[in-house]
């Protein structure tokens, strides 16, 4: 029976979340290595002149005068330091912009069935006699299954997952190619058991 399994909502909102939360660490990254260590540095350095002038007493007024807080920084941040918020925000964006490349070309697949092939994520059409195995390991626990099949001599598997694809076609799709593989099974066995027709009399 024809079933259609697209991806679902909730997957497609976490991977663009964690896409997004990447790309918001590296601002984050970046904002520090441009601006907040130098800012820091800057209150670093000049309640470390008051202190070697014996004026550490006037640093509270001279923070407010200059719109800082009179916290004084915990350390200096040296250019190593700097460098490695760039290197970091450079990380994270890279990951970022690839996890946000794998949303894109993934939220609009799906997986379906007609009467006689299954269509795989990436839109191959498999006819069902060209599907050679099922991976079942993990399809009770995690509700994955891996599809082979052979089309015009060339190797190819898809991955069926009833957390990312709608849950309850995309089990249907399962059953379907299960059956059918198992029918082919038994009518390979059937034909294996059949007797070798007699050769006529001389």
């Amino acid at each position: 029976m024809p079933a259609e399994a697209r991806v679902t909502s909730t997957w497609k909102m976490q991977r663009l979340f964690a896409a997004l939360a990447l790309l918001g660490y590296a601002a984050y990254f970046f904002f520090d290595g441009q601006v907040g260590y130098p800012r820091s540095n800057e209150r670093w350095t000049a309640h470390e002149n008051l202190v070697k002038q014996g004026k550490d007493e006037e640093w509270p007024a001279y923070a407010a005068s200059r719109g800082w807080t009179d916290k004084v920084p915990e350390k200096y941040f040296d250019r190593d330091h700097i460098v490695g918020q760039f290197v970091w925000g450079g990380l994270m964006t890279f990951g970022g912009l690839l996890l946000l490349a794998y949303w894109a070309s993934q939220k609009g697949r799906v997986i379906k069935t007609d009467s006689e092939a299954v269509y795989a994520p990436d839109g191959q059409r498999v006819p069902f006699d060209a599907i050679v195995g099922l991976g079942k390991k993990n399809w009770d626990k995690k509700g994955l299954a891996i599809v082979r099949y052979e089309v015009d001599g060339k190797k190819g598997q898809f991955t069926l997952d009833d957390y990312k694809f709608e849950q309850d076609p995309t089990q249907a799709i399962f059953k379907e190619i299960e059956d059918k593989l198992l029918a082919e099974s038994a009518e390979e066995e059937g034909s294996s058991d059949a007797p070798a027709p007699e050769e006529p009399a001389p």
